[in-house]
């Protein structure tokens, strides 16, 4: 971070420096978290369910921070360097924004989609780091939130010349606000899926959310869109700004025309179709070959796109693809974790929605050099009014497949287990279990070398803690 005095700090949050502070005092890091805290740091005091940073202001002070911002004044606290605010999260987001500013030739690309948003994330950040070395900065972990854009913006250092900014939504207006505070230049949506569908209404509410990323990029920007999605047309309508597309549709700027899936890895073959700047404008063609060293035909969509952006920012097609191969994804995504018995297990438990679950249980069903498949697998959160319909469509598409055990976890599961069960799938061979440890204890005791296992589910059901389990 470039430091800031303090009173930068107070003036960019139009807030009063208090007496016993110069002004000229270094802030040489911003934090949320008390136990995080080192020393030159600004403390934002945050108010959450659970907890308030306001009880915590003599640890920060005791750890060395410079001063906090705060919403009001705790008892006992009247001799720390405070800056008073109506909203510590909004004032979070106000610095954040005015620090961004700092840097004018800074390159921002805002990722969002109701799925495939932190890996698409991650792929475009590797695939530009070929021709930005050591010049891109992107959202760590799901550093995607009101609280978590600020503070990826304020790891930003000098030498950043791109920073790859995920952005989450859980309703109207936050991307928007988001994008407020980050300004991006490429805005890139992955899919318009199901997420959030419980809070929002209708897929096409979901379409107008994610579209606030779209209008707020400058006429001088770019947008990034899935051209097989059924949301297209809306989303090219929203874009104030020319446009590039990525599928498998024949006219999308960067094509996936073929692929491959390898019992250890995905590759595809990309046609790029860029528009040229020249004067005759005819398109730019050439072919490239992604290799994942994942599993999933999904991937290699989000790989499309993160190549797509590198190519319009410049970097040179093979050297963005090469890059790809190397991408580290984050935990708990698509991970295959061999067992020491011989066994293997695709982790992909981070989060579930039904078109992430379908392309993971593809990876199981069709790709996985298995003996026998077995799926473990979760609630899908936050489907609302749909959630039946939903959970009972995957469960009638399962009895369909070639699956050797289904095992859920959770409540709303259960409409999938009787669909599957309607289906024809053997009713001996699925199993429903109230939480991760019971199916746990059921799996170590049941599997057997060769097989392979998926975990997939949402957050809140935590299926990871099924590794732990031991009998």
């Amino acid at each position: 971070m470039r430091p800031m005095t303090l009173r930068e700090v107070a003036e960019a949050l139009h807030a009063t420096l208090p007496a016993l502070l110069t002004g000229e005092e270094q802030v040489l890091g911003v934090t949320t978290d008390s136990r995080a805290v080192q020393p030159g740091d600004l403390f934002f005091a945050l108010r959450g369910e659970r907890t308030d940073g306001h009880q915590y202001l003599q640890e920060v002070f005791a750890k060395g921070a410079v001063a906090a911002v705060v919403e009001y004044l705790p008892i006992g606290a009247e001799g720390y360097p405070l800056l008073r605010v109506p909203s510590t999260v909004q004032a979070l987001g106000l610095l954040a924004h005015h620090y961004r500013m700092q840097m004018p030739h800074l390159k921002v690309i805002g990722i969002t989609g109701s799925t495939g948003k932190t890996t698409t994330r991650a792929m475009t950040a590797a695939a530009l780091e070929a021709g930005f070395p050591s010049a891109v900065h992107s959202s760590p972990g799901n550093f995607n939130t009101e609280i978590g854009v600020p503070l990826t913006i304020f790891g930003l250092e000098p030498h950043h010349k791109v920073l790859v900014q995920e952005m989450a939504m859980r309703g109207r207006g936050q991307i928007a606000y988001l994008a407020e505070i980050a300004r991006p230049h490429i805005g890139v949506i992955t899919q318009i899926g199901w997420s959030h569908i419980e809070l929002l209404g209708s897929r096409q509410a979901i379409a107008e959310a994610k579209s606030e990323l779209l209008r707020a990029l400058p006429a001088d920007g770019l947008a990034i869109l899935p051209r097989d999605d059924r949301f297209y047309e809306f989303l090219l309508e929203q874009a104030p700004c020319p446009v590039l597309t990525f599928g498998r549709h024949p006219e999308s700027n960067a094509c996936l025309v073929e692929t491959h899936l390898a019992p250890d890895s995905t590759s595809g073959l990309v046609r790029l179709k860029i528009p040229s700047d020249r004067s005759d404008r005819s398109d730019r063609t050439l072919e490239v070959e992604i290799t994942l060293p994942y599993l999933g035909e999904h991937l290699l969509l989000n790989a499309t796109a993160a190549l797509l952006v590198a190519v319009a920012m410049g970097v040179e097609p093979q050297r963005a693809a090469r890059a790809l191969e190397q991408v580290q994804l984050p935990e708990m995504r698509m991970t295959i974790q061999p067992q020491p018995g011989g066994w293997t297990l695709i982790n992909d438990a981070y989060n579930a929605n039904p078109d992430s679950m379908r392309a993971a249980l593809h990876v199981l069903l069709y790709q996985a050099p298995a003996q026998r498949r077995i799926a473990i697998l979760g609630d899908m959160k936050e489907l609302g009014a749909y959630s039946m319909r939903l959970h009972w469509q995957l469960g009638r598409w399962l009895a369909t497949q070639p699956l050797d055990y289904l095992i859920l976890v959770g409540t709303d599961v259960l409409w999938t287990a009787a669909a599957a069960k309607e289906g024809g799938f053997p009713s001996q061979r699925v199993l429903h279990f109230e939480n991760p440890l019971s199916a746990g204890e059921w799996l170590w005791r049941n599997v057997q070398k060769g097989d392979w296992v998926l975990l997939k589910g949402s957050r809140a059901i935590g299926l990871e803690r099924i590794v732990g389990v031991k009998v």
